[in-house]
């Protein structure tokens, strides 16, 4: 049994700044992602994995310009990759929450990420105990989605200005019995406090 506990970033704050040139590509059905691993990758050795996600109307590459993650893959020694969600017509976006942010069509990124997941770790050897998700906005929601759906496989999340969804607790503690706190204690700040006219609302179930 683990935790659901946001993910600690300070791991990368000691790390030296030097971008590490190893890298491979997977691809789970929508074209080639780049995954940036570890110059001194030894097999032997499973390395966490953190996957960056990306707000609405961003993509992976310019989250990661934002986060600048990929100049601790080296020091900190573990494995990172930054995906891009589907294009709506307008802005790319993850199918997080009914709240955010699939405005136009419903697809199933969540099993979509758990794929590329599992094309890393057919490549990488990954330890199953240290994957990671970090998710702005869009990407939160989404963070939150994937907590929920592959508990047995997500080891924490940690969410920037994302939400999950109302009953965010009871999905997590009816669904995956393998949680020892609910997902409220993830993101104490509601994204309702974030509208003043309540557009928002609370978070759709």
């Amino acid at each position: 049994m683990r935790a659901l506990l946001p993910v600690s970033l300070s791991f990368l704050s000691l790390a030296g700044a030097s971008l590490a040139d190893t890298t491979i590509t997977v691809d789970a059905g929508r074209g080639p992602v780049t995954v940036r691993v570890p110059d001194s990758y030894d097999p032997a050795t499973p390395l966490p994995m953190v996957m960056l996600l990306h707000g609405y109307c961003s993509t992976g590459p310019q989250q990661e310009l934002y986060m600048q993650f990929a100049q601790f893959v080296d020091g900190r020694e573990f494995v990172y990759l930054f995906p891009t969600g589907l294009f709506d017509g307008n802005c790319n976006y993850w199918n997080g929450t009914p709240a955010c942010c699939a405005f136009v069509q419903q697809p199933d990124d969540s099993s979509y990420l758990a794929s590329l997941i599992d094309a890393v770790k057919a490549q990488l050897s990954i330890d199953p105990g240290r994957v990671h998700l970090v998710g702005h906005s869009n990407g939160g929601f989404m963070s939150y989605r994937m907590a929920c759906d592959h508990a047995g496989v997500i080891a924490s999340v940690a969410s920037l200005a994302g939400a999950k969804t109302k009953r965010g607790s009871e999905l997590a503690n009816s669904r995956h019995h393998q949680f020892r706190r609910p997902l409220s204690g993830c993101l104490p700040l509601p994204i309702a406090m974030m509208s003043k006219n309540d557009a928002w609302g609370a978070m759709p179930d």
